[in-house]
């Protein structure tokens, strides 16, 4: 299931004519004012920055004996407190998201370039989010969309806190809902907190109203922490952390909960390096002038230079492989010798759990090393080296489609390790099979 968000930035003129003209209010309503005056302008002067999200997603499932497909039944099981949730399945992600314009766009991290691609085709499997770093704000403090209430005042780490409702209307919505064959717009609303001194937003809760039924969502909510951020000597409002909840007519709960970190003014794209030393057993420099692209057809065998552990390592870290086996390169009298280094992504670890777990590993050799420096390749995936990963039968899963018809990236190879321990983790040394695919020059 993907959430979406489409920003709109439109002016809120009359709302900064009124902050102009008035004393400090001491009436809750009169603060609003004030308050969505600040946050609209705060979105209005950001600069182009970018930080890294660390993404911790759960699914979780009702005991048997909940009636599925009857969201008041289950969304009353959801709230007693003796029914105890079973966790389903876990894994990380570790993503760069820059905002220009307005606008989020996603990479893996660290690998230094951004495309056209959404979160949904980066990320083709889970709950994913967006709209933390502007989106929701902007329709509901920077235009007329939104309507208000105020709830309380109280005291939280020692401030005034003031509470406020909030509701849009579908007209004036653009929150999307989609899971892997609907999309669709929804109303919603929700509350949040300010500072009562400072009218500096703190907290926001959105829920989205009159789901559709053939969505088979009951209940869809997000939840998002602001903090002050210094950027060219000027103070900006930046999420911190997030969390979505989807509750499904199936019974399942899927949790994502989103830490921000080292945001920084974005000024540009980056070079994606890699900084280790050349190994000893790659080809020789002259080699590197000679050799421009990998050829197709060619048989690499991969083995993992280190361990993949679920609990620690997320998709989107890098990591590396070794040649098992020299490959000779036709036409170019280069041989690439047996422990020449490969530079490779984790794009899923996924772990099932059940009586015996099952961990779907999802990993894209992106470059090689000769001479000393990387040169980019396209592997597809064939299969695993038997006796390799210290467990069962090793078994290869079609590359994921994307959603909506997108093209699944046939670089990228999912190999599941089924009937494992809840703690195991893929050994150095694991081998798998890759093709490789068209030329990529470098």
């Amino acid at each position: 299931m993907k959430v979406r968000r489409i920003s709109q930035i439109l002016a809120s003129a009359c709302i900064a004519a009124i902050c102009l003209t008035q004393q400090p209010p001491t009436d809750p309503m009169q603060l609003l004012i004030q308050v969505r005056h600040k946050v609209a302008q705060g979105i209005s002067h950001i600069p182009r920055y970018l930080c890294t999200e660390s993404v911790e997603r759960e699914k979780l499932r009702l005991p048997s004996g909940v009636k599925q497909d009857l969201c008041p039944e289950i969304l009353e099981a959801f709230a007693n407190p003796s029914k105890r949730l079973r966790v389903v399945s876990a894994d990380r992600l570790r993503l760069d998201v820059a905002v220009i314009d307005k606008r989020e766009i996603y990479s893996w991290v660290g690998e230094g370039r951004f495309g056209d691609q959404s979160l949904s085709q980066l990320v083709n499997s889970g709950l994913t989010s967006t709209g933390s770093f502007g989106a929701f704000l902007t329709t509901i403090f920077a235009t007329p969309s939104a309507t208000f209430s105020y709830r309380s005042e109280s005291q939280t780490g020692g401030r005034r806190v003031l509470e406020y409702a909030f509701r849009v209307r579908f007209l004036d919505s653009d929150y999307e809902l989609s899971n892997s064959h609907i999309r669709q717009r929804v109303p919603y609303s929700g509350s949040f907190t300010v500072d009562a001194e400072t009218l500096d937003l703190l907290k926001i809760e959105i829920h989205a109203d009159d789901i559709p039924s053939e969505m088979r969502f009951c209940q869809v909510s997000s939840q998002m922490d602001y903090a002050k951020l210094r950027m060219n000597d000027l103070d900006f409002l930046l999420p911190s952390e997030a969390t979505t909840r989807v509750l499904k007519s199936d019974g399942t709960l899927a949790v994502n909960r989103t830490v921000f970190s080292g945001c920084h003014q974005f000024l540009g794209e980056s070079k994606l390096l890699f900084d280790d030393p050349p190994v000893s057993a790659a080809s020789p420099a002259e080699a590197k002038q000679k050799l421009t692209g990998i050829p197709a057809g060619l048989t690499f065998y991969i083995g993992l230079t280190q361990r993949i552990d679920p609990t620690k390592l997320a998709a989107g870290d890098l990591i590396k492989g070794v040649l098992a086996k020299p490959v000779e390169i036709p036409d170019s009298h280069v041989t690439l010798p047996k422990g020449t280094l490969l530079n490779g992504r984790i794009c899923e670890l996924l772990m099932e759990y059940g009586d015996l777990a099952e961990l779907q590993f999802g990993v894209k050799w992106e470059s090689i090393d000769v001479g000393g420096e990387p040169l980019p390749l396209r592997l597809a995936l064939e299969g695993a080296v038997p006796g390799t990963a210290k467990t069962a039968e090793v078994n290869v899963n079609p590359p994921q489609l994307a959603g909506f018809g997108a093209q699944a990236d046939q670089t990228v190879g999912y190999l599941l390790f089924p009937f494992v321990k809840k703690t195991y983790q893929i050994p150095v040394g694991f081998q798998s099979r890759w093709v490789s695919l068209t030329s990529v020059a470098k």
